[in-house]
């Protein structure tokens, strides 16, 4: 029996505190042929990131207890574990939240890596890998100095073992580094390397250089050391590159997009004559923006065949690499959004989740292709609380071209639960949601926050506006001088788009987004075409502000979104949703954490002024503890309450 209810107030079975659980975050996938091994952030347990080890269908909880494993390089992290191999069974080194020192667990207590920073200095470590002897941990240094207004970067080997140097530096020279990798034999080290006013998806560079173990005369003790000039193998001023690995043949695999999209890449590795081989020509992305260090989209499994994610109008796929270059062979599996993927145990590991499952780790047997193939199976429990299959709104992408002539890309998530319908006749309220970066993209996976929306029965269209990810560097560009113009103008061009077609109310609709995807939705709301309501989550509301607070990773990240300062002053004046409060005709809600070192406090205390001067209806909420991303589940359940309950006040439902 099907019964009639109106829009926006339906009895969905997703609390607020169940949506909160159930945002677990997978990363840093690892193996060490007998078990897997990946980081976990828990709201529950306040943010806290632990290590889990999964072998013969068990998992256990393998970092120390009461440590949360975190790296701040940057400010966002990554990279902040690695498994030791040649060690202990189950030998890994990490980064700690609280201090950012490298510890290492090797079979007794965690001990401490490297030297601790002198006085004046704090250090900050991301970017693990090890050595295959195990003798050494490498990792990206953050030096933050009393009386410097920039850290300074550099890669240091630590020693993991008695009779080895505490530690030593083998690059530096550049602003930034990401993802240093040694070579098996340990005589050479692939790293990403760039520069202001450069980001990594910008123009970045693959750089190796030689390394040799010496031995120190005064200590008698072996260190790593560079044995040469470091040499560039790919990059340069319009080209970005990432995920530098060795193969099993010593050959250095790499992902480029001077053909215009992020492909697979192979170069000898020693040899500084040869060009780099691109292993596919298909029109599609094996990498994503590297907001944090470590991401790994690709494998060698045992039999040597490559495996990647392969990122095309939106959508993941798993797909191999089984010849010369040409087009990859599609495998089968039922992830629509892929992390991350490793080579595990003669098969393939990886973080997914299907259009009705949140992210798991999923395991492939090898090769897919065998007569009587075994389908993946998930190894994490699904958690309490979630939807029936029949609940779930799944992606309808539909896509445009905007006003301006650009393509638009995004999907429908239609109001969904079983035995419930809207009004004869009605239609349902729509909420934009605005992927943040602005360098990000939306993802076709279960996200338990969108269905929290669409079981209530909200429609949710999400979209991929110009600067996103996933669909070439040409569509990553055209934000380029555009930002807070041309994706507000994508987002309203979709929602027109999805009300002219007769999918949702144009009369009833909203927008929001978090960090740079609130300024994007706060601009649309000024805009005055149709939107009624906005929602920031830890927001960009003043550019001005911005460009004097932020960190140095983004310091000159708005010199190719806006323009640079000074010449660029106005538009930056223009472009902040703060300067543009009085033309914003409908409610704000503004979400922010205290401790937010990204986007200050400052900034949303700065909207909240500006809204109520001119007279618009604004609530601003501060989260204790929180910062750049809210991690607390207490934090989570709170704004999504606070969000429907703001929804269904401003749009009368």
């Amino acid at each position: 029996m099907t019964t009639s209810t109106p829009f926006g107030r339906w009895a969905s079975p997703l609390r607020p505190g169940d949506v909160a659980s159930a945002k677990v975050s997978l990363s840093q996938l690892c193996s060490d042929g007998a078990a897997l091994y990946w980081l976990e952030s828990r709201p529950a347990e306040e943010g806290r990131v632990v290590l889990v080890r999964a072998e013969g269908g068990r998992l256990s909880d393998h970092s120390p207890g009461g440590v949360s494993i975190r790296s701040r390089v940057h400010e966002y992290g990554g990279g902040a574990m690695c498994l030791v191999p040649q060690q202990a069974p189950g030998s890994f080194a990490y980064v700690a939240q609280d201090d950012q020192q490298v510890w290492i667990c090797a079979g007794a207590r965690p001990r401490a890596l490297g030297t601790p920073a002198p006085p004046g200095r704090t250090y900050r470590h991301g970017g693990l890998s090890a050595s295959a002897d195990g003798d050494w941990v490498l990792a990206v240094r953050e030096i933050h100095a009393q009386g410097r207004s920039r850290p300074e970067r550099r890669v240091v080997a630590l020693g993991t073992r008695a009779g080895l140097a505490t530690e030593s530096t083998l690059l530096t020279g550049h602003d930034f580094f990401s993802t240093p990798r040694l070579h098996p034999s340990g005589d050479r080290m692939a790293v990403v390397v760039w520069g202001h006013p450069d980001m990594p998806w910008d123009a970045s560079s693959v750089v190796v250089t030689a390394i040799a173990r010496v031995n120190d005369p005064v200590s008698g003790h072996d260190r790593l050391a560079s044995a040469g000039v470091p040499w560039t193998v790919a990059g340069g001023p319009d080209e970005s590159v990432g995920q530098p690995a060795w193969q099993r043949d010593g050959s250095l695999r790499f992902v480029s997009d001077r053909h215009g999209w992020w492909q697979p890449h192979l170069h000898p590795g020693d040899d500084r004559g040869e060009a780099p081989k691109r292993l596919t020509d298909v029109a599609a992305e094996f990498h994503g923006p590297d907001w944090v260090l470590g991401q790994s989209t690709m494998d060698e499994v045992a039999d040597g065949t490559l495996v990647a994610r392969m990122a095309s109008q939106g959508r993941h796929t798993l797909v191999s690499f089984t010849g010369t270059a040409g087009r990859p062979q599609t495998i089968e599996q039922p992830c629509v959004s892929i992390a991350a993927l490793c080579a595990h145990a003669g098969g393939l590991a990886y973080i997914g989740a299907t259009p009705d499952t949140a992210p798991n780790v999923w395991l492939l047997p090898w090769p897919p292709a065998a007569p009587a193939p075994a389908a993946p199976r998930p190894l994490r429990p699904v958690p309490p609380g979630g939807i029936r299959p029949d609940d779930v709104a799944r992606a309808e992408p539909f896509a445009l071209i905007g006003r301006s002539g650009r393509p638009v890309f995004g999907a429908l998530y239609r109001p969904t639960l079983h035995g419930t319908t809207g009004p004869a006749g009605a239609r349902p309220p729509l909420v934009v949601w605005c992927h943040g970066g602005p360098t990000s993209s939306a993802e076709d996976g279960l996200d338990p926050g969108l269905q929290f929306f669409t079981t209530r029965g909200l429609a949710v269209a999400t979209v991929d506006y110009a600067g996103s990810t996933g669909y070439g560097r040409a569509h990553r560009c055209a934000l380029w001088g555009l930002w807070g113009v041309a994706d507000a103008e994508d987002c309203q061009d979709s929602a027109r788009y999805l009300a002219d077609r007769g999918d949702v109310d144009g009369a009833r609709m909203a927008i929001r987004g978090g960090s740079a995807g609130a300024l994007t939705a706060l601009n649309a709301l000024a805009a005055g075409e149709g939107f009624r309501a906005a929602v920031s989550w830890y927001g960009v509301t003043d550019l001005l502000g911005l460009a004097a607070t932020t960190h140095d990773f983004e310091a000159h990240y708005m010199d190719r979104l806006v323009g640079p300062l000074p010449g660029s002053r106005q538009l930056y004046v223009d472009r902040s949703p703060a300067a543009q409060a009085a033309a914003m005709g409908g409610s704000v809600l503004l979400l922010q954490g205290d401790e937010d070192a990204v986007v200050p406090p400052a900034q949303a205390e700065h909207m909240r002024q500006a809204l109520n001067a001119a007279g618009v209806d604004c609530e601003l909420r501060y989260f204790k503890g929180e910062g750049h991303g809210f991690r607390r589940a207490d934090t989570l359940a709170a704004c999504y309450a606070a969000e429907l309950g703001f929804y269904r006040r401003v749009l009368g439902i």
